[in-house]
This record gives C-alpha cells, structure tokens and sequence, in this order.
C-alpha cells in the first residue's frame, strides 16, 4: 500500500517557484531534491544529520539544524518543509527534545524568506496527538501553529488504497496507519503554502 509519499512529493513540487533559491529543509533521504534544481532555481539543502552526499551536484548543503542557524536572512524565496516539521523538538532522528519544536520552526523559516517568498510544508493531520517521534495535527491545530501566517491548506485522505481529496471537516476521521513497513503511512496529510503576515514590514524594519 502507497504512503503519503505519492501525493504529497508531486504536489510539493508543483508548488515550488519557476526561478529562485529554494531551501529544503530536512533532507536527509528525501528522495525528490533532484527535481528541484534548474537554470534558473538554486537548491540549498538543510540538515543536522550529514547527507551532503546525497544531495544533488550544485546544491550547497548546510551541516546544521533549523533552529539556531546561521543562515542569511531574507534570502530564500521557497522553504520547504516536506514530512519535517511534525518532528522537530521530538526525541526522534538524534534530536534532544525541547517544547514547540514546530511553531520555533516556522519563527526561523518566516526570517529567512525573502519579502515575496512562501514556505510548503507538508503534515501528517487527523486526531490531535502527539507520540515520541512525530505530531499529528487536526485542522484547530494547524490554525493555532499557523496564525501569524496567511495559509491554504488542501487535504487528501487514505481510503484503502490511493489518497484522494477531502474537505476539513473530513480530517478527525483519520489517524496514522501503524502496521509492517508497505502498510504503515499517514492515515490523511495536509499540503500548505503560507506567507508570513506583514513581511514587508518586518523586512523593513531589519533593513
């Protein structure tokens, strides 16, 4: 059975901006970096674990996590956060835990896009919980972690055998599929595309 993989990757990329320099954060074994680079569009690589040679020729690999970093602000016209963000803070992938690892996230992703740019990031959602290495999200969830942000956000649900739309009030039906590794996925996955609230105003007042 498939895994939020195969929605979730193509309609990520599908996001991304024709031209610019897009950072992917997390990018430890993600399968989909080479897609990213063209002529016109640079892919900078994030990541605490060292997978620098797994990341495509040409793209600058940062050996460091999200938070703390020591990127240059408002310089990426894309962030994305692709199955990433549902961990961060969890004592999951060598991480020490720390409180709101996501919401931290998002504070240093809306710094380091430029004044036009957006992040795409993508979550497990259905019940609200919280286990050992990820966050599953409902929609109330998702508003509270997004509200200094302007988000849309789309859903697809598992319904035994492909992942296919469905509305918000759908997403508290779902919860992540546990079982033998060709069986085990989210149960449901958002896909969301946000800008950062008064982001001229704060590139502004940094300037």
């Amino acid at each position: 059975m498939p895994n939020e993989r195969v929605v979730e990757i193509p309609w990520a990329l599908m996001q991304l901006p024709q031209k610019g320099v897009v950072l992917d954060i997390g990018s430890w074994s993600a399968t989909y970096l080479d897609s990213i680079p063209t002529a016109d569009r640079q892919l900078h690589c994030l990541d605490p674990q060292d997978c620098r040679d797994e990341i495509p020729a040409g793209a600058v690999f940062h050996h460091q996590s999200i938070i703390g970093n020591d990127l240059p602000r408002h310089a990426f016209d894309c962030v994305l956060l692709l199955s990433t963000i549902e961990h961060i803070g969890l004592p999951t992938y060598g991480q020490y835990p720390f409180a709101h690892g996501d919401r931290l996230t998002l504070a240093e992703v809306a710094q380091l896009l430029t004044p036009s740019g957006y992040t795409v990031v993508t979550v497990p959602v259905g019940i609200s919980k919280i286990t050992s290495w990820y966050r599953q999200y409902s929609p109330n969830d998702l508003r509270v972690l997004l509200k200094h942000w302007d988000a849309q956000i789309s859903y697809w649900g598992f319904d035994g055998s492909a992942y296919i739309p469905i509305e918000e009030s759908e997403v508290e039906t779902y919860t992540y599929r546990y079982g033998w590794t060709d069986v085990q996925g989210a149960g449901a996955v958002a896909g969301i595309v946000a800008r950062p609230k008064n982001t001229h105003l704060a590139a502004k007042a940094e300037g």
